[in-house]
């Protein structure tokens, strides 16, 4: 019996097997961006779980109260200005310039990353300005006061010499590692000043820069133990000079008519309270310092230096600033993380 020959089925490859299926987060392990109820930005949880005791503070975490200090104390008031980090930075790490070429595209990119705020375009407006600088790992506060002197400024009009005062700008230099970084990070804030400048400059020709037309003044300041507080020492600097400068605009506002019946008529100066307990700014901006002192803590009746100082007896534990930070930014944003909610 002959053998039938059987052809042999083409063997098909094996299926491969199937993708595996992504297992979903419990809610409660999700990721939550917190969006801001104030103004355009978003954190993350990644920016409140830096603000725990030990960790470095985020970019991110200090623009946010930058920007928080703006919407608190100076909503509508366009002559104090809290630059954000990305427009600091590039006035820190652009090279320093003269020529025309150089500056214009300096003030096209500054105007740039200030599209939102747009603070930098009337440079004449500005009182006051905040700027967080980083430099060489580390953070710092740059505070820019517009006409706190003058100096002489040679020109000629119609051919003729003349000599004219001009308001001379201060920089506050406030770095609370200053055994350690005076001289790097000094320069970087110098950098981003006369960057600053430049910007003015191109933005208002009026504006005259020259090497006479600041003053740079490293400020005696409170001093971190650590080498990750730096962060929380720019918020806790901006913080005091912010509530400090709002008060004073208050009493200015409000309170000068009645401080002057007061004295006419009890012959007995009133002392205000520290601007920083001050109850129109209400209990969520309340802090507790390493000393109180009431009569020392009164903001200052006019725009001198002591208004600028920041002692040790101001002093903010950098734990207990940190603690404060996330409470800020939980009570400022929707929706609030579960782990880390709190009310001020």
């Amino acid at each position: 019996m002959a053998e039938t020959e059987q052809t042999a089925k083409p063997q098909l490859p094996p299926r491969p097997p199937p993708p595996p299926q992504q297992q979903e987060q419990p809610p409660s392990e999700q990721p939550r961006s917190l969006t801001c109820k104030y103004f355009p930005m978003t954190l993350s949880e990644t920016d409140l779980d830096a603000l725990a005791p030990g960790e470095w503070v985020t970019d991110d975490a200090i623009d946010f109260y930058f920007r928080y200090l703006k919407h608190r104390y100076f909503p509508d008031n366009k002559k104090y200005v809290y630059i954000t980090v990305k427009l600091a930075m590039l006035l820190t790490t652009r090279a320093v310039e003269s020529t025309s070429s150089h500056i214009r595209d300096l003030a096209s990119d500054a105007n740039a990353l200030d599209y939102e705020m747009q603070c930098l375009r009337k440079p004449k407006n500005i009182r006051v300005a905040f700027l967080p600088i980083f430099g060489d790992g580390h953070w710092s506060l740059l505070v820019y006061r517009r006409g706190v002197g003058s100096h002489s400024h040679r020109h000629r009009r119609n051919g003729e010499k003349e000599e004219e005062e001009e308001e001379l700008p201060e920089f506050l230099h406030f770095n609370s590692y200053l055994n350690s970084t005076r001289e790097n990070h000094t320069q970087c804030a110098r950098t981003a000043l006369i960057n600053l400048l430049y910007v003015f400059r191109e933005n208002d020709p009026d504006m005259v820069i020259s090497k006479d037309s600041y003053k740079l003044v490293v400020k005696n300041c409170p001093q971190q133990t650590n080498g990750n507080d730096c962060g929380v020492f720019v918020c806790a600097y901006a913080y005091i000079l912010s509530a400090r400068i709002a008060a004073r605009e208050d009493t200015r506002r409000t309170g000068g008519a009645i401080h002057s019946i007061v004295r006419r008529f009890s012959g007995i100066a009133s002392s205000s309270a520290s601007p920083l307990s001050a109850d129109h700014r209400g209990a969520s901006d309340r802090l507790s310092f390493a000393e109180k002192n009431p009569a020392k803590d009164s903001p200052p009746d006019s725009d001198d230096d002591a208004a600028w100082k920041i002692k040790d007896k101001d002093a903010i534990y950098p734990d207990s600033m940190r603690h404060y930070l996330i409470k800020v930014i939980c009570k400022s944003t929707t929706p609030t993380s579960k782990n880390h909610n709190a009310s001020l």
